[in-house]
């Protein structure tokens, strides 16, 4: 079965606890979809996926410290949709029935058959596809290529941390890019200024400091939209800002029009 090429433009959660499984289904999923990110038991799934808003989660049934059932319970309350594939070695009913309350689009036997999972993966993606068209960067006038995908995120990168030290005065330890569909999204991690960090030792409101960089990023907006649009000859919106101070992480969305 061939590769559906949107694969690459996904971003999927992979969390399990036993290494040699997690090495192995990794390197399968590394050479098909845009970018996979791993944890190791539900509590590093729920971190990461709140930092990292897959697209899709994959995520073993039976671990430590809680179950993969227990992980996505906590996750829908949030009130995500994020489309999700259990794996397990166990086979009965109520587990597949439990499944079933929290909407959880495919079960899968261990050990795990990799074109099963590969299948799986495919139906989401045309299932999301059927329902939105954000995952895909392709219209008749712009088709990305994976090496251009990842030139363009390379150089969203560099833009985006000229930017920030311009209107902040500081970078960020780290920065990733991730172009999906008509969307660019950007992390951040560890940017604060030291007049920031200092801020908060001195017990300033985490809120205060969120809501003063809203008010920059607003501020300034129109000239990373033009720098990133002229980039890519494309109109680009800002579309939404999240901080997190307390945690020094922040996401940044674009649209693409």
């Amino acid at each position: 079965m061939e590769d559906l090429k949107m694969l690459k433009n996904v971003k999927v959660l992979y969390v399990e606890d036993e290494p040699i499984t997690r090495k192995q289904v990794e390197r399968f999923l590394k050479r098909r979809v845009g970018k996979v990110i791993l944890a190791e038991n539900g509590n590093d799934g729920i971190k990461q996926f709140i930092e990292q808003k897959p697209d899709i989660i994959i995520t073993d049934l039976v671990m430590p410290d809680m179950s993969g059932i227990e992980m996505m319970k906590i996750i829908r309350n949030n009130g995500s949709k994020c489309p999700v594939i259990i794996t397990s070695a166990l086979s009965d009913s109520k587990t597949i029935l439990d499944t079933v309350d929290l909407k959880i689009e495919k079960y899968l036997i261990k050990p795990i058959d990799i074109n099963a999972l590969l299948k799986c993966l495919n139906d989401i993606v045309i299932e999301e596809l059927e329902c939105n068209k954000n995952i895909l960067v392709m219209d008749d006038e712009f088709i990305l290529t994976d090496e251009k995908k990842n030139e363009l995120e390379l150089e969203i990168r560099n833009i985006y941390s000229k930017y920030l030290k311009k209107v902040t005065g500081k970078g960020a330890k780290l920065i990733q890019v991730f172009i999906k569909g008509k969307e660019i999204e950007i992390l951040l991690k560890e940017n604060l200024t030291v007049i920031e960090e200092s801020l908060l030792l001195s017990g300033c409101e985490f809120t205060t400091i969120e809501t003063v960089r809203k008010k920059v990023y607003m501020n300034t907006k129109s000239e990373i939209e033009n720098n990133i649009g002229n980039l890519m000859n494309r109109k680009i919106l800002l579309k939404k800002i999240e901080i997190y101070s307390k945690e020094k992480y922040e996401r940044i969305l674009f649209n693409i029009k």
